[in-house]
């Protein structure tokens, strides 16, 4: 998920790197370029959120779990965690429903570049919307995936006796120290 993240931003960088230098130094712009932009933008962070999630960068308010004894602190957070799964799958459904509801459409900008680079034909090969509204059901997926696994850590931590600030201090330098 890093590298295709990485591979992502950089193409959403060069891209707006030759929009302004198209822009300001040849006082002519790309078309496709801020949409195409926008869509990578979409796309990074709907990825992106699984990946924050895992390193502990999404703001959490862990006060009411942490002030509890170990078990009803890590019962909590599974079923916090639980239903915050149910809600991404409500999200992964809809969102998979919209998309190919609504996304039959070409992407405007993106079929210009294909009819201006390789004739009038090639119009029918531009990608539909439904690709950029893919995102937020696969995003919520892969988030939802993630929030399960955290509840089947919770139950193993119930068993072990851990608390549930031990499932964020995994694979962090505190946790090495």
């Amino acid at each position: 998920m890093r590298r295709l993240l990485v591979v992502l931003l950089a193409a959403l960088l060069a891209i707006m790197g030759a929009q302004i230098v198209f822009r300001y130094g040849f006082n002519s712009s790309l078309i496709w370029a801020e949409e195409t932009c926008r869509y990578l933008l979409i796309w990074v962070s709907f990825l992106g959120i699984a990946l924050a999630y895992e390193r502990g960068e999404i703001a959490a308010i862990d006060l009411l779990r942490d002030a509890l004894p170990p078990r009803a602190g890590l019962a909590l957070a599974a079923i916090v965690n639980l239903l915050g799964a149910i809600l991404c799958g409500v999200l992964a459904f809809y969102g998979y429903r919209y998309a190919s509801l609504a996304g039959g459409q070409p992407i405007p900008a993106l079929r210009f570049l294909l009819t201006d680079t390789f004739g009038a034909g090639a119009s029918a090969l531009a990608p539909r919307f439904f690709w950029v509204y893919a995102a937020l059901p696969l995003g919520m997926a892969i988030l939802g995936i993630r929030l399960l696994i955290d509840v089947a850590t919770y139950a193993s931590l119930m068993k072990s006796g851990g608390r549930a600030a031990d499932i964020r201090l995994a694979g962090t330098p505190e946790a090495d120290a």
